[in-house]
């Protein structure tokens, strides 16, 4: 009787895939030209948000800009009143070095990042020696870029392999002053472990770096935390914020002071879309503890924890395989639903 259920759920789980996949290839085609549009106007270029304050500049390479044009999330390094933050990989070096000659009224005083990941750390050091500006790094992410782990073949492909970060660098676990004011830094776990936020809490702008990619970016990777995720959502949503800048090229504002700058600039609160992300997120880990607490596989956890009825799940459909082949299986649904689940259920 259990092997005919479970023979009927998969079966009537397959249909539905084929009966949605018509719109997810639709929806997948139009998100393609959308990421193309917005990857080619804002090649390499610098946009200016806040005057004299907050800068995005656009970063790229011959092999890092395939993660732009296939999944939409372009790299980008925040300068906000003197302070770098996430600067790009190594691979990246020439597209920022290009940046930084262009601006040279746009001092930079300290560098820093959000995490220990190489598509924003590979020239840390670099940035910092070449503006003779002073490094300021968590402990956590500075612990694991003094000895970083071997990456994985794609992500060594696309972004190159830094170098361990030697030499002075700053503690940056409470906060980074910067003339006028300061940026608080707050613990974020989730996409990783060392993950924080850069929060002014006078001007309330928010710098998330990857706590934020998408409201439904569903193809998570290998480190990522999901019940470490939830609690981050919550807290940050205890903070007081009307602009929030992510870390692949986007600012969530309504502030009538920030230029419409299409494909960069959504003109939404940005309370709003971390309570959709926090209702998404939690909303799959119901979906899937239930299903593990009624005995069934992980994988049928997975499939009830993504309903076709439900549009990102079919809408994500085809970008999500697209991540699980290119990754080969580093970033895919199951990473995500297995990070949510209680650890008795993985």
């Amino acid at each position: 009787m259990f092997k005919q259920r479970a023979f009927g759920f998969w079966s009537g789980y397959t249909l539905g895939m084929f009966r949605w996949l018509p719109r997810s290839a639709a929806a997948a085609a139009g998100e393609h030209v959308h990421h193309v549009h917005d990857y080619l106007r804002t090649y390499r270029r610098r946009f200016t948000i806040l005057d004299d304050r907050l800068e995005l500049w656009f970063l790229g390479a011959a092999t890092a800009d395939l993660v732009p044009l296939l999944f939409g999330e372009r790299f980008a390094a925040v300068w906000y009143r003197g302070v770098l933050v996430d600067p790009g990989s190594v691979r990246m070096r020439g597209s920022l070095r290009s940046h930084l000659a262009a601006r040279p009224s746009r001092p930079v005083t300290a560098v820093t990042a959000t995490h220990a990941h190489e598509e924003h750390t590979g020239n840390l050091r670099w940035a910092a020696d070449h503006c003779q500006a002073s490094l300021h790094l968590p402990g956590s992410v500075a612990g694991q870029l003094r000895a970083p782990t071997r990456l994985p073949i794609i992500r060594a492909f696309a972004f190159g392999t830094p170098a361990p970060v030697t030499g002075t660098v700053h503690d940056g676990s409470e906060a980074i002053d910067f003339p006028g004011g300061r940026l608080e830094v707050i613990p974020a776990p989730g996409h990783s472990s060392d993950h924080v936020v850069l929060y002014d809490r006078q001007e309330r702008i928010l710098l998330v770096g990857d706590t934020f990619i998408d409201t439904y970016f569903s193809a998570s990777n290998a480190e990522t935390d999901g019940t470490a995720w939830l609690a981050t959502l919550e807290q940050l949503l205890t903070l007081d914020f009307d602009l929030m800048v992510e870390g692949h090229g986007r600012v969530h504002t309504l502030r009538r002071d920030v230029p419409d700058i299409p494909g960069v600039v959504v003109r939404e609160d940005p309370r709003h879309i971390l309570e959709n992300k926090l209702r998404f997120l939690r909303g799959l880990a119901e979906r899937a503890q239930d299903a593990r607490d009624r005995g069934l596989s992980f994988n049928r956890a997975v499939a009830e924890a993504f309903p076709w009825e439900q549009r990102p799940s079919w809408e994500r459909l085809i970008p999500d395989e697209l991540a699980r082949l290119t990754s080969f299986g580093e970033f895919s649904r199951h990473r995500l639903v297995r990070s949510l689940l209680a650890p008795s259920r993985r």
